[in-house]
């Protein structure tokens, strides 16, 4: 099952022209473990227009050998957002967990689709959008694969929006062909496919100055 929200006009998070400031610039080949949070007041230039929303559901099942029963059943988010200051888009991601009941904790993602692209790294910590925060970041040698680490174990109920900010002002999703890696503790994985929806008219979402309102449409 797929949810997805396409945006008209909003308020919400982006980039920067001068890749300085509260956020970090990660290079090819870079691990950072400085990830403390931010939010629209920290830096004006997280203002902007949501391009869309996509909801994803996916389930983690045992290892085969060693039980294979379902461990985690969680939604992926997708937010695109393109900054009214430069046009630039940011890929910002969350995680909810939609049966915790279930004994799988996630401990890092991988997202590709980053090759040639400079990326500024975060998280959002805005009150009620989340309980836990990716600590850690690190980006492939080739630059593909961004790799957001959560030394908390993501047992909760949602994580808080964590992004990447990118210097361009269009995104090619057919010649990046993003994909998400989701790992459990436990060693489980499942990859899902990242692309944007169908626009339909008159969808909305908002993210204020306080945080972020997500509107889901079922599909």
């Amino acid at each position: 099952m797929k949810y997805k929200t396409i945006i008209g006009t909003a308020i919400i998070a982006v980039s920067s022209t001068a890749f300085a400031g509260p956020v970090y610039e990660l290079n090819a080949g870079e691990f950072y473990d400085g990830l403390s949070g931010i939010t629209n007041r920290d830096m004006s230039e997280l203002i902007g227009e949501i391009v869309f929303d996509d909801y994803q559901q996916f389930a983690i099942g045992g290892i085969e050998g060693e039980g294979s029963g379902l461990l985690y059943e969680g939604t992926f988010m997708t937010r695109m957002v393109r900054s009214f200051e430069t046009g630039n888009l940011t890929f910002n991601f969350r995680f909810f967990n939609d049966n915790t009941d279930l004994s799988g904790e996630i401990k890092h993602i991988e997202i590709t689709g980053f090759d040639g692209q400079r990326t500024r790294v975060e998280y959002r910590d805005e009150d009620g959008y989340g309980e836990v925060a990716a600590e850690t970041v690190s980006r492939s040698v080739d630059g593909d694969m961004l790799s957001y680490n959560f030394g908390e174990a993501l047992d909760a109920e949602s994580s808080k929006f964590f992004f990447a900010m990118t210097d361009s002002a269009e995104y090619d999703f057919d010649a990046g062909a993003p994909q998400a890696t989701i790992y459990l503790y436990s060693g489980e994985a499942v990859s899902i496919d990242l692309a944007p929806p169908v626009p339909t008219p008159g969808s909305f979402a908002l993210l204020g100055a306080a945080g972020l309102i997500a509107s889901r449409r079922r599909r």
